[in-house]
């Protein structure tokens, strides 16, 4: 840890972090270390990369949420970030929040409990500026373009999380056949000359398709 690091996180132990969100839920959910891994992925320290502030209030949400349901039923990947959605985003519909909330009250969520301990990205911002006095300094790297495909990636697990909930929601109602089933979200890129095609990251490390073809055609 930074001697900034130490120094802010001994400031925050002495006001005992009791003023924080953070820190409350971090407590009663048992997260460890919580506060310091927000830190590092704030200032893009420690072996982390940089992430924004709703970036981390959801990730946050997340495992707060599997910490909820941990007693109750398995989540697969990207049904946390799913739920998280379900629960908190302005574009979800009445309807569907309230059977996401009696879906998790039948699966033995405290939900009402669950609900209260979500933070904002606002309860983050202020955890940094009170609890740990902290600010960052604009990036001063170039570019990456591989951070720009982040977003697809989060909408490929938001697509395959809905999928699975759908199929439980049929295999329940007796619509589809009671089985094992999986779901793949796959984005390609493809060239209209050649055919060839690509994953995103793929297209990327390649930087884009080398097949020589007439521009006139």
């Amino acid at each position: 840890m930074s001697n900034q690091i130490q120094k802010e996180h001994s400031s925050a132990s002495r006001r005992g972090g009791k003023g924080s969100k953070i820190e409350r839920v971090a407590d009663e959910y048992d997260l460890s270390g919580l506060g310091d891994e927000l830190v590092f992925r704030w200032l893009g320290e420690n072996g982390y990369e940089r992430e924004s502030l709703r970036d981390l209030a959801d990730r946050v949400n997340n495992r707060l949420i599997h910490a909820a349901v941990d007693e109750s039923l398995t989540l697969l990947d990207g049904e946390a970030d799913n739920i998280r959605r379900l629960l908190t985003d302005d574009d979800v519909t009445t309807g569907k929040r309230i059977e996401t909330r009696q879906n998790l009250k039948h699966e033995g969520v405290d939900i009402n409990r669950l609900e209260s301990s979500l933070i904002s990205y606002q309860s983050v911002y202020n955890y940094f500026k009170r609890d740990r006095n902290i600010s960052r300094k604009p990036e001063q790297s170039a570019h990456d373009p591989t951070s720009t495909l982040e977003p697809i990636h989060k909408l490929a697990n938001r697509l395959r999380a809905i999928m699975r909930n759908h199929i439980k929601q049929w295999t329940r109602n007796d619509v589809v056949t009671d089985g094992s089933y999986d779901v793949d979200v796959v984005v390609w890129v493809t060239c209209q000359h050649c055919g060839e095609r690509w994953s995103p990251t793929t297209f990327l490390d390649e930087s884009g398709c080398q097949c020589t073809h007439d521009p006139e055609c």
